[in-house]
């Protein structure tokens, strides 16, 4: 299994860091939901703007946010753009098609099974009411932007997706990781366009950052220097654990097919199971890829063996 890190319970209430607000997403900030920033200076921007409706159209309604900063294109961390209207929308670049179109999301993930796109195309419009966004502005890695005393520079973090960037304050000493968010479960890479050799060298550079505060989109949140340290060593670690339980399942010949359908990363059955077989799917076959040029597996007639 992967490795586990004793996180700490999500946090409940928002913390201040100066002029930047962590403000906790609902559920402990998992799924649908994730943890947001509120950043305080000449205007109010928010980040990743998917913690809680009720503080968000609080928000809307007494403060003009003029800009909003999401991490990645994934719905969980747009959940509420719908509430800022006026608003700049700041998206990487590398993923600004799937913030105008769902043929644009379909891409990124690799859907290609009619079932499950038009299943995902009906949650997205109504679970979290996707909307193309017109006031987009696409960001690039090492780009900075200015708010008062607040600097957000962009740090460019793929693997999780192509896109995927963390956000360094230096002004505050601090590092937002968004999906690099040191959970139990582990990197998450099951979209068509998730790269694992990039994770891991998301994960290599952001272990040379140093900041006093790390915060996650999701569950515990907010970490020290030194529990970042540690969480993101253990974050790489679940990759190597996973290749080394795969190695040794693949002592006996299995496809990929038959890997997926063992839950080899969720554990159990999870509805709807097409949207889980195919996460399963993408992440066993980067795993596999990487395992065939390292000549450590080989295919034949009744599957994958190890060599």
């Amino acid at each position: 299994m992967p490795a586990k890190t004793d996180t700490g319970p999500a946090p409940e209430t928002i913390r201040g860091f100066g002029p930047i607000d962590f403000i906790p997403g609902k559920k402990g900030g998992r799924y649908p939901y994730c943890h947001s920033l509120v950043l305080k200076g000449e205007e109010t921007w928010v980040v990743d703007p998917a913690a809680d409706k009720d503080y968000l159209r609080h928000l809307a309604q007494t403060r003009r946010v003029s800009a909003v900063f999401i991490s990645h294109y994934h719905e969980d961390h747009q959940k509420y753009n719908y509430l800022f209207p006026q608003a700049r929308f700041y998206v990487p670049a590398a993923e600004a098609p799937a913030f105008t179109s769902l043929e644009g999301v379909f891409h990124l993930m690799g859907l290609e099974d009619p079932q499950f796109r038009d299943y995902w195309r009906k949650i997205l419009i109504k679970d979290f009411r996707f909307r193309p966004l017109t006031n987009l502005i696409p960001y690039h890695p090492g780009q900075r932007f200015q708010n008062g005393e607040i600097i957000l520079e962009i740090i460019p973090s793929p693997g999780h997706t192509p896109g995927h960037s963390c956000f360094f304050f230096p002004n505050q000493d601090l590092i937002f990781l968004a999906d690099v968010d040191l959970t139990p479960f582990g990197p998450w890479y099951g979209d068509a366009t998730s790269d694992l050799e990039a994770f891991e060298a998301t994960l290599d550079h952001l272990q040379q950052l140093k900041a006093s505060t790390f915060i996650t989109a999701h569950e515990k949140g907010v970490f020290t220097y030194e529990e970042a340290q540690s969480g993101l060593a253990s974050f790489k670690q679940a990759i190597a654990t996973r290749q080394a339980r795969l190695l040794e399942m693949l002592k006996t010949p299995r496809t990929l097919n038959q890997l997926a359908a063992g839950h080899f990363f969720y554990g159990k059955p999870k509805e709807p199971p097409f949207v889980y077989l195919h996460i399963e799917t993408q992440m066993l076959k980067k795993h596999l890829d990487r395992l065939l040029k390292q000549g450590a597996v080989r295919q034949t007639p009744t599957g994958y063996l190890a060599v």
